[in-house]
């Protein structure tokens, strides 16, 4: 049996409740064989009560230890928590833990996994200068995306011969389509009318989620579809930008923010369109549930997208930052309801490959090859 320690920065970010990659961990070790591999998550902040509750009713082995990202004390508490826990392995998210864990696992002589979920567009300068000088103590790292390991070995400095890609998945077996009557409710929670055509977004209201784009590339569309409504489930920093958005383009009443979901099935099923207009990402998860709900999409190409979305077939892609492709594309599924069905049907039939559990085998092999070498 292997041990891994995951150590996580945090687990929830602008207002987002369990970011994914924390959602990520609880789907991996309710699902991993026990005997095989166990997980302990160990995160540097104080303690977060609703990812606390989030994975302690789980039966989730989660500690905090309450770390600032520059706290000198890290290391000795890396190494104490590992030796205590008889770890295996240090899998490592996050900038202050890949940097800290690296510098504990070569102490400890125990293997290191820094793990990347996302393309950023800088980096702070000084991640910049800890990935050089831990470069040589990077043992062995996981990607998302063909994106992302590009980022990592070209920008983070990550050892290309050690560099493993696969995205961590989509727990299917327990993502029913929602009823009816929770759509209806989402819907009327919305303030949308029920003969309306929506288009749907999802995520952290952050500035990498092209909002503002979404919101002006649908301004165009309202001004001839009277029955198009826009609805932004989530929440964050960018909430202003998109309400100022918004306002300017007397889009109130067409436009609807309806706050942080802790479940987004209803949300997504209640799209015509599901729209992604981010500038950079990692997966996004909501991609992969919106082709499990047989939605049309339309995004950005961005971050795995390209691997999951072929253009025409089970989707539509247009440029990053970009209104007027991004406003054509939208208005071409929401005027063609056979087109946003066969788009729609071709993303559920190609759902099947982003499933957890092939994820979760990948991640076991992962960890014997590396523990194997070392």
């Amino acid at each position: 049996m292997i041990r891994v320690l995951h150590i996580i920065d945090k687990l929830s970010v602008d207002g987002s409740g369990i970011h994914g990659i924390a959602r990520a961990l609880e789907w991996w070790a309710s699902r991993v064989d026990p005997g095989k591999v166990v997980f302990r998550i160990l995160s540097l902040r104080g303690r977060e009560e609703e990812a606390a509750a989030f994975f302690e009713k789980r039966g989730i082995d989660l500690r905090f230890v309450s770390l600032g990202k520059f706290d000198p004390r890290t290391v000795p508490v890396f190494c104490q928590e590992a030796r205590d826990w008889q770890a295996h392995v240090l899998h490592l998210h996050g900038y202050a833990s890949t940097n800290f864990g690296r510098i504990a696992s070569h102490i400890l002589s125990l293997p290191n996994v820094v793990h990347e979920h996302v393309v950023f567009p800088s980096q702070p300068i000084y991640q910049e200068w800890a990935d050089a000088l831990l470069s040589g103590l990077t043992d062995s790292s996981l990607a998302i995306s063909p994106a992302v390991e590009r980022f990592m070995i070209e920008e983070r400095r990550v050892p290309a011969s050690g560099l493993e890609t696969f995205f961590y998945g989509i727990p299917f077996d327990e993502f029913a389509v929602p009823k009816d009557e929770e759509i209806a409710e989402a819907r009327k929670t919305a303030g949308v009318p029920p003969n309306a055509q929506v288009v749907v977004t999802a995520g952290r209201l952050a500035p990498q989620k092209g909002l503002v784009t979404l919101v002006a590339a649908f301004a165009r569309i309202a001004k001839t579809k009277e029955a198009a409504h826009l609805v932004i489930v989530g929440e964050g920093p960018e909430r202003k930008a998109v309400e100022e958005c918004i306002a300017e383009l007397n889009l109130d009443g067409k436009v609807h923010l309806v706050g942080f979901q802790k479940d987004v099935r209803p949300w997504i099923a209640m799209a015509s369109v599901f729209a992604i207009a981010s500038l950079y990402e990692g997966g996004p998860i909501t991609l992969f549930e919106a082709m499990r709900l047989s939605r049309a999409i339309v995004s950005t190409p961005v971050g795995l997208v390209p691997q999951a979305i072929r253009d025409g077939v089970n989707g539509l892609l247009v440029p990053p930052g970009e209104v007027e492709p991004l406003s054509d594309a939208l208005e071409k599924v929401l005027s063609n309801p056979a087109k946003a069905k066969s788009l729609g049907d071709a993303a559920f039939q190609e759902s099947d490959q982003w499933d957890v559990q092939i994820a979760v085998d990948k991640l076991v092999l992962f960890y014997r090859r590396l523990v194997g070498k070392w």
